[in-house]
């Protein structure tokens, strides 16, 4: 049995439902894989607890009920290299770093997790979104892994690595990238106004706190910029054209206001529901992207067609261009990302590492 040393950047949903898994999966994981992932560490924005040897499930459990009652987890935490430095002094070796935060600046902290032979896995899309200069390393290495920046729990990275590594040639990717917004579309699609659609994934918890992270795109504008370079095109972040739901002028409002103000948005939303609606389309916000670059935006998306379901992602290639290979499926939420993350930490050991014979 393997035991491999886990340090987990983040203990938010997405963290807290992975500290789940990881002990849930317990004998399924050692039976299927012959690893057991020991966590050492779990470190949140102001707080980390440590312990060389493994935190024992009971302790995990407290991570998450202290983090869902919005407790500390422990003492305050030092810098994440700090932490790198501390694993070789306490004897630890081949260890995997996971970042399920949406931390800027986590890329020394994940160059150096790389260059010590660990591995690392990535539900954080900003490092992957970088400077081309500064990420494309991030693309072709072989001990990182990032299954969850697009697409939740589907295997949309996996179905793009194997077209790559298999001699394909990817000629153009779509797909509605934003189950918030996804939902918002499904709402105009029932002839309710933008705002109350707003409204409503808001009171459901679907939209981030301030909702104009989610209208501004540039969430959604990050996965295609990281499906664009895995397909081979050296993009960088000014060739994805970006359609924001809201004028610039509204940004200095409090969200409250905001709410509030997004009601001037209804008559024009509407006359573009109806303009789509009256050639057989409805409207959708997609993301796509080919050599030349990107965009993303509310498009109309004629009815019938898979993209028009709120849940498809298309991938043209020069073995799938007469009929687009589709993935589909639930592709938000905590546990399916969680769970995206738990198979690339899985896929490094049985994949990698078993390799390196550790």
């Amino acid at each position: 049995m393997k035991h491999i040393p886990v340090i987990l950047f983040g203990a938010g949903g997405v963290g807290r439902a992975l500290l789940r898994q990881i002990i849930d999966t317990r004998d399924l994981v050692a039976s299927r894989n012959r690893c057991r992932f020991d966590v050492v560490c779990v470190l949140d924005s102001r707080s980390w607890l440590w312990q060389p040897a493994g935190l024992g499930d009971d302790q995990l459990l407290q991570i998450i009920y202290a983090k869902e009652a919005g407790q500390r987890i422990g003492g305050r935490r030092p810098d994440g290299l700090q932490v790198l430095d501390q694993l070789p002094e306490a004897g630890l070796e081949r260890c995997l770093v996971a970042d399920v935060t949406a931390a800027v600046g986590m890329e020394p902290v994940i160059n150096k997790a790389l260059e010590a032979g660990y591995g690392v896995v990535l539900a954080n899309k900003k490092p992957l979104t970088g400077p081309w200069e500064d990420a494309k390393h991030y693309f072709a290495h072989p001990s990182l892994r990032y299954e969850s920046t697009v697409g939740g729990g589907q295997p949309v990275i996996s179905t793009l690595r194997y077209l790559r590594d298999t001699g394909d040639q990817i000629f153009g990717i779509e797909g509605q990238l934003s189950g918030t917004l996804g939902y918002i579309c499904s709402q105009l699609d029932r002839g309710i106004d933008f705002s109350q659609a707003l409204a409503d994934a808001k009171a459901l918890g679907y939209t981030e706190p301030d909702p104009r992270e989610d209208l501004g795109g540039q969430d959604v504008k990050r996965k295609i910029l990281i499906l664009g370079r895995m397909a081979g095109w050296p993009l960088e972040d000014e060739e994805i054209e970006v359609e924001s739901l809201y004028h610039p002028s509204l940004s200095h409002l409090s969200v409250d206001e905001f709410m509030q103000a997004a009601v001037a948005m209804d008559p024009s939303i509407r006359d573009r529901v109806r303009v789509a609606n009256a050639d057989g389309k409805v409207l959708r916000y997609l993301a796509a992207v080919n050599e030349q670059g990107g965009s993303v935006g509310l498009k109309g998306v004629r009815q019938g067609n898979p993209l028009a379901d709120l849940k498809y992602i298309s991938f043209r290639t020069r073995r799938y261009e007469d009929e687009p290979l589709m993935i589909g499926g639930k592709g938000a939420g905590v546990a399916m990302t969680a769970g995206g993350v738990l198979g690339d930490m899985i896929g490094l050991a049985r994949e990698v590492w078993k390799l390196l014979q550790l």
